[in-house]
């Protein structure tokens, strides 16, 4: 009997796609033996190197360290990956049809060496249409490899429908059916309401055109921390930055809180009234004293209750003072230089909260999002759905 395959898409890049694969294996894992299982990234962007120089889709690394799949093989998950210059060279190819065939049997290939598992979790990339220009969209690989779709939509009523308008229908024009409809990032107390207007009546009205009903598998509530870059993180994804000691240990890899920006001066600053538990505090390098109350506060304040940490920011220097970087070192508070000024520094940081994604080393987050599939996803409708057909 061939796998089930399962293909999980959704509205955007970092819709959520990662942490569904991470939270349906966790349930699937309570029912089958892990051995039975498999995840397959077939079109990847983000890359990372592995020692032996191997490239592999980052999402890949991630499921390699916390499926729970004991023969997880990393260098076979990610066939095709569509890294910086792939699509101009496909462009200047002179067989656009030969190349999509070469991609799409490098898909098929490692999907063959995948047969003879019983569950087979494939994640897309992106938005519906990504790699679609070298046929290899969300809709393109779902059909190639026979899979039904689970699509994660985002929360809010008229926003979620509107989004569902453009993408479901895409999906229809491709003929590939969605069978599940995962709604993501809900705020909380919103998702009464939501589940009160959008039915599984009103969205198969619609889109349910073809091959089957289409069914909503839950409402995910928004949790904090999932979306919250470490320390760490932000050191890893702002170019150039550099760490002021060595971005090691638990305070580097807690997630932080809201981005702070001291401006005000050290006369002036309320300290305490102004930062809370988990912040990161942006702030000019040249500021010794400002950095020293800062520093204060964080060994003073109990574990858990302490700031994430400090950005310090090249404006009149882009030297730390010899005696605050011994203090924070000793403090053991994650601190990191950058080489622009506060106002661009706060826009790049900005733009990592914004797109945050799983590390392997955020185990902390893995055991919420198992708790949050445990509680929130329809695992009857979706064995319903997706094992029965």
């Amino acid at each position: 009997m061939p796998p089930t395959i399962v293909y999980i898409t959704g509205f955007r890049q970092h819709a959520g796609k990662t942490v569904t694969s991470l939270g349906l294996l966790s349930r699937l894992r309570k029912i089958m033996d892990p051995s039975r299982l498999a995840y397959l990234k077939p079109v990847g962007q983000e890359l990372v190197t592995l020692p032996d120089g191997t490239q592999i889709d980052k999402d890949a690394r991630l499921l390699q360290e916390f499926s729970g799949i004991p023969d997880f093989d990393v260098t076979s998950v990610s066939p095709v990956r569509l890294g910086s210059g792939f699509t101009q060279e496909y462009l200047d190819s002179q067989d656009h049809i030969q190349q999509t065939r070469q991609l799409e049997d490098a898909i098929l290939s490692c999907l063959e060496r995948l047969r003879n598992k019983e569950v087979i979790i494939a994640e897309g990339s992106g938005h519906p249409g990504v790699g679609g220009i070298v046929g290899l969209s969300n809709a393109d690989v779902a059909g190639l490899i026979g899979a039904g779709v689970i699509f994660l939509s985002g929360g809010g009523i008229g926003k979620a429908l509107d989004m569902l308008e453009v993408d479901l229908s895409y999906f229809l024009y491709k003929r590939i059916r969605v069978k599940g409809i995962l709604f993501n990032k809900v705020i909380p107390n919103k998702i009464a309401s939501m589940a009160h207007y959008i039915t599984e009546d009103l969205l198969n009205a619609k889109y349910g055109a073809f091959g089957g009903p289409l069914r909503i598998l839950g409402f995910l509530p928004e949790i904090g921390d999932l979306g919250r870059p470490s320390m760490r993180t932000l050191l890893d994804r702002y170019d150039g930055a550099e760490p002021v000691w060595p971005a090691v240990g638990r305070a580097w890899e807690t997630p932080c809180g809201q981005t702070r920006i001291i401006t005000a001066d050290n006369d002036a600053l309320k300290i305490e009234e102004y930062l809370r538990p988990g912040d990161v505090v942006v702030l000019a390098a040249s500021s010794r004293r400002r950095a020293g109350r800062i520093i204060g506060k964080f060994r003073a304040s109990p574990e858990g209750e302490r700031i994430g940490g400090i950005v310090l920011t090249c404006g009149k220097t882009d030297r730390i003072d010899q005696l605050v970087r011994q203090d924070i070192a000793e403090a053991g508070m994650p601190a990191m230089l950058v080489k622009d000024d506060t106002a661009t520094a706060e826009q790049r940081i900005l733009e990592i909260y914004e797109n945050t994604k799983l590390q392997v080393y955020d185990r902390g987050k893995i055991a919420e999002i198992e708790s949050l599939f445990a509680e929130h996803f329809d695992m009857d409708r979706f064995l319903e759905t997706f094992r029965a057909s």
